[in-house]
């Protein structure tokens, strides 16, 4: 299983970091978490081909993390010669389905295929699904009254993506001795936001996680300027790496 960071950013987009995507190439399997505004182009620039996606996997509706989803639904069906058959898998939290079908009032009956391949949208609300060889577990998270966490086990191999939260159980127990834990970590801890986390509270999290690999993201410029990794250190035991657009990260166990 391999990750590659598309967006470590937020919407305050700067030329180091663009909005939330994370790409994972699980046995095979073609996985994005999110798809912020840009997606579609880090991909390009990460020599992903989005014909390739098999599962897209939201976290919640704020625009860094899910605009580029229209444009990619656009691109699976009006590029030239191009003729998708296989099928696709949307995942996300409680009114996604509502969420699309408001897409779809917006820009056109175009955005949701009805014949040309077969799409698969699930909600997924404190709930497990089974997607090919892998489990996906979806837990509430403090953020939106709809955002959801995510932990992801294929092949003896655990990923957690927190998406945008504040401190919550549910993050420990997604990440319950992950081999690697993405975690949010978005504002200074001299500068706390209720629904976002900062340096120390993501590590207080992870450690009594026990998960093994701490991957931080999501970044909003100011943090540019702090030493993550040392406050981080204080509260957290385990190796801890700093996200940057275009890196990629081996998940082993």
């Amino acid at each position: 299983m391999r990750l590659t960071v598309l967006g470590s950013g937020t919407c305050a987009v700067t030329l180091r970091r663009s909005c939330s995507s994370y790409y994972v190439n699980a046995d095979g399997m073609h996985i994005l978490f999110d798809m912020g505004f840009g997606a579609l182009r880090r991909m390009a620039e990460a020599g992903i081909d989005y014909r390739d996606i098999d599962v897209v996997m939201a976290s919640h509706f704020h625009l860094d993390h899910i605009s580029d989803l229209p444009p990619f639904l656009m691109a699976l069906r009006f590029t030239p010669g191009y003729k998708r058959r296989k099928p696709l898998t949307l995942i996300g939290p409680k009114n996604f389905t509502t969420f699309l079908h408001g897409c779809r009032d917006l820009f056109g009956d175009w955005l949701l295929p009805t014949d040309e391949y077969e799409l698969n949208i699930h909600e997924l609300e404190e709930e497990q699904l089974e997607l090919s060889n892998c489990l996906i577990t979806a837990r509430s998270t403090l953020h939106t009254e709809n955002s959801n966490g995510y932990r992801f086990e294929c092949n003896g191999r655990t990923l957690m993506y927190s998406g945008d939260s504040g401190p919550c159980d549910a993050l420990v127990e997604l990440a319950t001795d992950a081999d690697l834990a993405l975690i949010e970590c978005s504002f200074p801890d001299e500068e706390p936001f209720e629904k976002h986390l900062t340096p120390v509270q993501a590590a207080i999290i992870a450690e009594k996680a026990r998960a093994k690999h701490v991957l931080l993201t999501h970044f909003y410029p100011m943090m540019e300027n702090i030493n993550i990794q040392a406050a981080c250190k204080s509260r957290y035991s385990g190796r801890i790496s700093i996200a940057e657009d275009l890196a990629g990260y081996e998940i082993n166990p």
